[in-house]
This record gives structure tokens, sequence and C-alpha cells, in this order.
């Protein structure tokens, strides 16, 4: 009883400090994400953390933070809506209780958080709540609902009220089914007491309402029904662990708190994705890249003011995985371009670029970057990252200018990482060791301008800098994706290898050969 007392304590005060809390940056919060995120979320994580509470979470990677989605789960505790709360990384709008919307303080931070309070009694009112929900989804805002209406009182699925449903059919957003397994041991409908232990929290995959009229609503019911009772089938409530120490619980409502209101650029704002899922999100922006020939123009910029100090044309050709070639088609007059910093010497005829088991064979540091940007598997990936010096087990939250990112690698300026888009799962940042040139300093790749390319995307600016050496912008021309190599260009440079020149005069000759034959490539395909 003590401890039920203490515990109830704490969760009203805290509850009171971060609502009012929320009402405060909610000031600044038009869409209730920040609140959600930085409030709502962190909320119920520490009462989780006091409370003795445990829970397993599955199926995160079938939610999408981004689309609005009708998230429905089943009820058996009230710390159904910790765990949702704290584990789902969707900025959903609850359907809860027109009562909790009365309370003092936290019912107008739920009203600021664009919670809706529903009135279960009178239709009008419910009919009034259900299309201010639409409007939310029109928003952009996912909606969580409990279709039973109440909490189980012995964690069996009840049955399901028709709400809920119409809604999601007038709205037309998927529905995804998520089911709470063993919470009604932890605080038993109608019981006083709170006990520690695990419940577990699993997500389904969404249900698609294409088409689907209100006929239909009964044997949508029957579906997210049947769906919930798989998992909860699958994932039933695990045995109890061993409950933390005192101290390092109290160590842990410390961390949290500070975490809140000190939290800087690392700290998490909801969900950490694994970084295998990560690199499946942001292998899907370049999956079907599977050959890209690329014209652009190259800068080398001053490292003092970063004004342009030489620019010339660039072909660059990728092939997935692993290989890629690139040429110096064009440049300022009197320049030796064989010596221009970022440039790569054509491969020898004896290095065979594009022969099975070459993989990761590069000509040059400076192209390693572009491994990011082709269909490349996961495996394949997560190697060529290893490669890089890139720390896999360091995956945190960043910002880079204004942006949130996922980080992978360690933090700081020295460390290996790359940092991902977190809404658009695009590389913004890349920083490596060259393999092999460990002493020439790290590099530092930033992705810019990203434009849909086919059924991809592609960055039509990017910044390499490496060490001291300065910085080279290369923007993007012309590109054509999933093409055969255009050998001629190449062969011709291929046979200034093979074939060293007899004199000076020859070289000569065959220079100005090759300048006229780059005029006549351009006019033929930009016109006089």
């Amino acid at each position: 009883m003590i401890r039920y007392l203490w515990l109830n304590v704490f969760i009203a005060l805290w509850t009171i400090i971060m609502s009012a809390y929320g009402i405060l940056i909610s000031a600044f919060d038009r869409t209730g994400r920040i609140v959600h995120f930085r409030c709502a979320a962190p909320w119920a994580r520490v009462i989780l953390r006091v409370c003795g509470i445990r829970v397993r979470v599955n199926g995160l990677e079938n939610t999408e933070a981004d689309a609005p989605r009708i998230y429905m789960t089943n009820h058996q505790s009230f710390f159904d809506i910790f765990a949702l709360l704290a584990f789902l990384p969707v900025n959903f709008k609850f359907i809860l209780k027109q009562e909790l919307m009365k309370l003092p303080v936290f019912g107008p931070a739920m009203k600021r958080a664009g919670y809706i309070g529903i009135e279960r009694g009178d239709p009008r009112k419910a009919v009034k709540s259900m299309n201010q929900a639409a409007q939310r989804i029109r928003s952009g805002a996912s909606v969580l609902i409990f279709p039973e209406g109440t909490r189980s009182p012995d964690g069996r699925l009840g049955q399901f009220k028709k709400g809920g449903f119409s809604l999601a059919v007038k709205s037309g957003c998927h529905i995804v089914p998520v089911a709470i397994s063993g919470s009604h041991r932890i605080a038993p409908k109608g019981s006083l007491r709170i006990r520690k232990g695990t419940f577990s929290l699993a997500v389904g995959e969404p249900i698609s309402l294409q088409g689907c009229t209100k006929r239909e609503i009964p044997r949508l019911m029957d579906q997210v029904r049947g769906a919930m009772l798989r998992l909860m089938e699958k994932k039933g409530a695990e045995a109890d662990g061993r409950p933390e120490s005192g101290l390092k619980k109290a160590l842990g409502v410390v961390l949290l708190i500070t975490a809140l209101f000190l939290g800087g650029p690392e700290v998490s704002s909801a969900y950490v994705m694994p970084v295998d899922q990560l690199i499946d999100k942001m292998g899907a922006n370049f999956s079907r890249f599977k050959t890209l020939l690329i014209d652009q123009s190259t800068h080398v910029l001053d490292p003092g003011d970063e004004n342009t100090g030489l620019v010339f044309g660039e072909r660059v050709w990728i092939k997935s995985p692993g290989y890629c070639r690139t040429e110096i088609t064009s440049g300022p007059k009197g320049k030796d371009m064989g010596q221009v910093p970022g440039s790569s010497p054509v491969p020898a005829p004896e290095v065979e670029q594009d022969a099975p088991g070459a993989a990761g064979l590069w000509k040059n540091p400076d192209v390693a970057f572009r491994r990011l940007l082709i269909g490349t598997d996961r495996n394949s990936m997560i190697t060529f990252l290893v490669q890089m010096g890139v720390n896999l087990e360091s995956v945190a939250f960043t910002r880079i200018d204004g942006f949130i990112a996922y980080r992978v690698g360690d933090m700081g300026p020295a460390s290996p990482r790359l940092l991902i888009h977190k809404e658009t799962f695009l590389p913004i940042l890349f920083s490596y060791v060259p393999p092999g040139s460990p002493g020439q300093g790290m590099v530092v790749v930033r992705y810019k301008s990203y434009k849909k390319v086919g059924s991809g995307w592609y960055p039509y600016e990017i910044d390499y800098s490496m060490g001291e050496e300065g910085l080279e912008r290369y923007l993007v021309l012309t590109i054509k994706v999933n093409v055969p190599m255009e050998t001629s260009f190449f062969n011709a440079v291929k046979e200034q290898v093979r074939v060293p020149p007899k004199s000076g005069s020859d070289q000569h000759i065959k220079e100005e050969e090759r300048l006229d034959e780059i005029i006549r490539v351009l006019k033929e395909k930009y016109g006089n």
C-alpha cells in the first residue's frame, strides 16, 4: 500500500509538471508534434521506469512516421497509454473519454497536444468528435483508437464498436492493428495495486481500406480483430525479470529528466531505428540504380574563402556493386588536368574493374562515397560502412542544418559517421578515413539538393573535403540511369594509356585530336 501511494503521488506530481511544460511549449507548436515527442513521450517513459515496468516492443517496422494512419489497439490497463506514448515512433492523437479532458492542467495540456475527447453517452457529440478526428487525419496526423471502448478486466479481447471503423472508412487511410498482452497483470482494472513486471506491445502490418465502403465495416472489424488475436497469441507477456536496484532506478530517472530539459542535438525525440532497418530504408531510395552515367561540373574551391579556384568538366560512370570510373572531359585552357585535385587516373588495362571479384577496387578514395547512392544489398552496405570505420553499434539522433537526422557512428568530428535524414532517409553527411590513406586525414562529404531521378533520388550537389586540402564541389549537369556504359569516351583514354606517345609532337597532335573529339561530342549533345 505504501508503494502504491508513493507511486500515485509521484505520477500526479510528474503529470502536473509535464502538463504545465506541455502547455508552455504548445505556444510554439501548432501541430502538436513537439508536445507529443518532447513532453508526452518523456512523461510516459519516466513513469514506466519509476514503476519498474518494462515493455517488449515488436513490429515497429510496420509504422510510418509521416503517413497518416489509424492505429487500433486493445485496452487492458491504463499503462497501455504510457507504453504507446513511449514506444510508438508516430505523432498520433488519442481518442479518449471526455472526462479526462476536464481534469485541471492535464486536460488543457491534452487539448493543446491535439488529443480528442469523445462523449460516449451523447451520440451527437460523439459524431462531432469523429469529425474532429477526420480533420486531424486530413492535416497529416495519425489517430489512435481503442475499438473496445474500455479496459478488459481479464486481458481477453472484447467486442469492438463501429465508431472507429466508420472513421477509418471515411478517411480512407490504412488501419494498423496493435496488440498489447499482459498489461492487465501490471494494474488490473479496479485494483489499487501497481505491480512490477513486463508486458508486450506488437504492431501488425497495415490493412488497406482501398475501395472499402460502410457495408464492409463488419468484415473489416473481423479482419482487424483477427490480426490483433494473432499478435496477442504470438507475443504474450513474458516472465518478470529481476527488478532493478533502487539506486540504478533513481539514476535512470534523473538522466531521463535531465535529457528532457537540457537535451541537446544528440537527444532522441522518438524511437531510434536499428541500423539494419535504417540501411534498408536508405537503400530503397537508390535500389533501382544499377548503373549511373553522370556529367558534372567540378569546382575546386579555395579553402580560405571558398571562391572557385578551378572548374572542369568530369564524367562519372558507376556500376553496382562498387565499380566506378571517372574521366575529365574539359578544363581551363593551359591547365594540366592530369594533376587536378580530385581527378582519377584511368585504370591501366591489366586492372579490369568490372571483372568478377573486383568489388571495392576503386581508382581513388574520392569515389568511395558514391557507394551509398546506388543499389546495393544490405549486407554489402553494412560491410562497406564497417570498412570505412563507421561504428554500427552507435545509433542516435542528431541535428544538422536545422534537420533531425539519424547518426550511425560515434559522436565527434574525428569519428567516421553517416547521417541519414529522419524524414526522407536520404544520406546528408558521410565522413570516413580513406582506405589505404590514413595519413591524408578525414574525408567529409555533404550531399545536397536531392532531385527525383527515375524511381529514386540523387544529390545534384556534393561537397567533398579531405583533411586540410580544401573543398571540391560537384554539380550534376546530366544524369542517365541504368544505361550501358558509353565505352567510346573511355576507350579513347585507354588507348593513350596503352600506347605511350613516341615524341612530343605526336603527343601534341593526339591532344588536339582529343580536344576536337570533345568539342564534336558537345556540339552533338547541346547543339551549336
